[in-house]
């Protein structure tokens, strides 16, 4: 094997195909490859961030919404969430009767209250999108649940009985490799993964979620490509009017470039809040607070600061409100009384100056600063972040690659104490887990620079790019033994000078590779999902850029995001498949696959509920980030049919085997390009009744906002870990005017 397809430092036997890892010193136990060691390891890894976890939660964290209305004793906030300690004396809360205040307000209750939450809950205060990704997990639990079943209960027993590998390779012989090519146990293999097929397309259609529908499914037409000529409602209302004289006119809103005027008034709401924190302080304390304008400035009175500055942004907002209004863009939203006549007025609509017509989405999922980015600045924009992308895919694909340098530069001493050495066996699963992790956070980054006009159109994007990203990082070229693309790419095209042969693409401790890749994703991973590392030093970073301490309510505000559907989506996808592809060549692997499904659906439940806010991206065109990633499931379960028709192949040639996984992998294949991911015999249940449904206002929320209003004294959003803004008007009105989060 080249050194640009190197994997782990790996020797071959005699027989030229069996790879073994030499640099590997396992101190707590030499077999299975390690996985006993590595299992212990994330074991004690996932106990140590469980503690550090609950805590934070309950101390650092304020544990949810009773933080928001009661006194709370000495805590953590202080060291985390601002300088100075004084002021809690003046949170005057009160208890209320509400089932949320107490739902996690113990030291661990915050774990049952998870598995106690009802899908109607979830609905109300998360969102229908909450709903579906939770029911799709759940049946993802029923599925690795009966695949971890058939492979530790059929397939173990079948692989064990083999004697191809010895008895000196006691994993290898719990692998495919052990069972000898010829050999008629090889059909029950060949039988369970085509069953495979048929079991994960009915379990994935009974989803309960089913594809989410809107709220109420809106009438309204979005129309884009308008000229400046056209660009007022008299014009665009007179149009439709005279075309369609028989349609009902509910709504017509222009839509504007308020980017700017967004900051402008995030900058005002963060003044008028922190005047309001500076009034009340000196009202029950007598004290003022001091502010720095700049980090070395001298500390200046805040009253006096924030009195002005709000005064200034006022003027500066409404200056700029009136300079947008006169300045609309080239679209539109036209509401109409239902769904069926807006899409009548689009099959009907003739082409009017390069107007263009279609179904809008909801509200709640238009990204509005991003309306103002034109069509070809999006595509340049998007040329050149992808091609980036794929330069980064290309030479550095794989976390292989760092565990190669790892070994490679990091040398291990000759003497080294156990602790030592555990820490060098272990340092490189950690780093491929950690680098695997890192990808999808670039590909989320970059591409919220792209300015998608819809937050389903970006999460769509986001889960489609960092799937492929994971399952070639993490699967496809680790399994050919590859390090990146470019490795690959150079191994196609000169595959007659490499020592590499196909018949060694199977070789039986690869699978040891990836059983310790899902168990560090199974408890390392899942437990720092679910602390949210990341989240927690920006709060502190947007804290240490503070001018003072009155600003802290308005902290608060800017991390509390909505749950990134499409990133998780991603890493759920990626690890079933990975389970999937190995669960018959390797069955070992199928428990660690269900015991990450069951941990990350425990803590992207406990996320949605009581750390991000409400999403809802159900809209027209909406749910396809659901039905997409049903489909992507198939895709795992056809990746195993052509895992195995490659592994029949090789080790068989051309017989019976081969050529019936080929076919059915060809059948599967093109039987799910014509299969709908949803059920068309029975429609999704309503998640509103009809009575209740109101026509949605097609309006910027900034625009909504008037500029003289100053808020209650009371804090406007959760503490960090907290639940979510969409019960927060409950806590405002119980805890009254007066009460202040200092």
């Amino acid at each position: 094997m080249s050194n640009s397809g190197e994997i782990l430092d790996m020797t071959t036997d005699q027989d030229g195909c069996m790879l073994t890892n030499t640099s590997q010193s396992n101190i707590i136990t030499d077999v299975y490859n390690g996985i006993p060691q590595t299992l212990i390891l994330n074991l004690i890894s996932w106990l140590c961030l469980i503690i550090l976890f609950t805590v934070l939660r309950r101390t650092a964290w304020n544990y949810g919404r009773m933080a928001l209305v009661q006194r709370t004793k000495s805590r953590w906030t202080n060291l985390f969430y601002y300088r100075g300690g004084d002021g809690d004396g003046l949170v005057d809360g009160r208890r209320n009767n509400d089932e949320s205040t107490s739902i996690d307000e113990g030291f661990l209750t915050w774990l049952p209250a998870v598995f106690k939450l009802t899908r109607e809950q979830v609905l109300a205060k998360c969102g229908p999108d909450a709903v579906h990704y939770l029911s799709f997990q759940r049946h993802l639990i029923t599925l690795m649940f009966i695949v971890t079943i058939i492979s530790i209960g059929v397939i173990l027993p079948i692989n064990f009985q083999g004697m191809n590998m010895g008895s000196n390779s006691t994993f290898a012989s719990t692998t495919l490799s052990n069972i000898n090519g010829s050999s008629d146990w090889l059909w029950v293999h060949t039988v369970i993964s085509i069953l495979f097929l048929p079991v994960s397309v009915l379990i994935m259609r009974r989803c309960t979620g089913r594809k989410p529908v809107p709220k109420c499914l809106t009438g309204t037409i979005m129309i884009t490509n308008i000229s400046k000529a056209d660009r007022n409602e008299s014009t665009i209302k007179a149009y439709f009017v005279h075309n369609f004289p028989h349609i009902q006119i509910v709504d017509l809103r222009l839509a504007y470039n308020i980017k700017k005027l967004d900051q402008i008034y995030e900058k005002k709401e963060m003044v008028t809040e922190a005047l309001v924190y500076c009034d009340n302080y000196y009202k029950k304390t007598g004290k003022r607070v001091p502010v720095r304008p700049k980090w070395f400035g001298p500390p200046v009175d805040a009253l006096d600061f924030y009195t002005h500055e709000e005064k200034r942004l006022k003027d500066e907002a409404k200056r700029h409100r009136a300079m947008v209004l006169n300045e609309p863009l080239s679209i539109a939203f036209l509401t109409l009384p239902s769904y069926q006549l807006a899409e009548q007025v689009i099959n009907k609509f003739s082409l009017h100056h390069d107007w263009v017509l279609s179904h809008a989405t909801n509200p709640a999922d238009i990204i509005w600063e991003n309306l103002s980015v034109q069509p070809s600045v999006w595509y340049l924009k998007a040329i050149c972040i992808n091609f980036v992308l794929f330069i980064v895919l290309f030479f550095l694909t794989t976390p292989a690659i760092i565990v190669n340098l790892f070994n490679t530069v990091v040398v291990k001493p000759d003497n080294t104490d156990k602790v030592s050495s555990i820490i060098f066996d272990f340092l490189p699963t950690l780093l491929l887990w950690t680098m695997a992790a890192v990808m999808p956070a670039i590909v989320s980054f970059s591409d919220k620079f792209l300015s998608h006009w819809t937050k389903s159109q970006q999460n769509y994007s986001i889960m489609t790019k960092t799937v492929s990203f994971l399952l070639l990082m993490t699967l496809i070229l680790p399994s050919l033994g590859l390090a990146s693309a470019d490795a690959f790419l150079r191994w196609t095209l000169h595959h007659e000078n490499d020592t590499m042969r196909w018949d060694c693409v199977f070789y039986p401790n690869k699978g040891a590779f990836f059983v310790n890749y899902v168990i560090t994703s199974a408890f390392i991973g899942t437990a720092l999902e679910l602390i949210r590392f990341p989240e927690l030093f920006l709060y502190v970073w947007f804290l240490l850029q503070s001018k003072s301490k009155a600003e802290k309510s308005y902290v608060k505000k800017a991390i509390l995001y909505e749950f990134p559907f499409g990133v998780h989506y991603a890493w759920s996808i990626a690890i079933f498949s990975i389970t999937m592809v190995y669960s018959i060549a390797c069955p070992l692997i199928s428990p660690f696959g269900l015991v990450y499904l069951i941990f990350k659906h425990v803590g992207d439940k406990h996320n949605l509920y009581f750390a991000y806010g409400p999403s809802d991206m159900s809209g027209v065109g909406g749910g396809r980030i659901h039905a997409t990633a049903v489909r992507l499931i198939r895709m795992s379960v056809l990746l195993l049919l052509v895992n195995m028709a490659a592994w029949a192949g090789l080790r068989s040639g051309f017989e019976a085997r081969t050529i019936i996984l080929i076919l059915a992998s060809i059948v599967a294949f093109a039987t799910f390009l014509l299969l709908s991911p949803f059920p068309s015999c029975t429609p999704p249940a309503p998640l509103q009744e009809e009575s209740s449904m109101r026509f949605p206002e097609y309006v910027a929320p900034v625009l909504n906002k008037p500029v003289d209003t100053t808020p209650i004294s009371s804090p406007s959003t959760p503490d960090y870990g907290a639940s979510s803004p969409a019960s927060q008007h409950v806590v405002n009105m119980l805890a009254g005017p007066d009460v202040v989060n200092i």
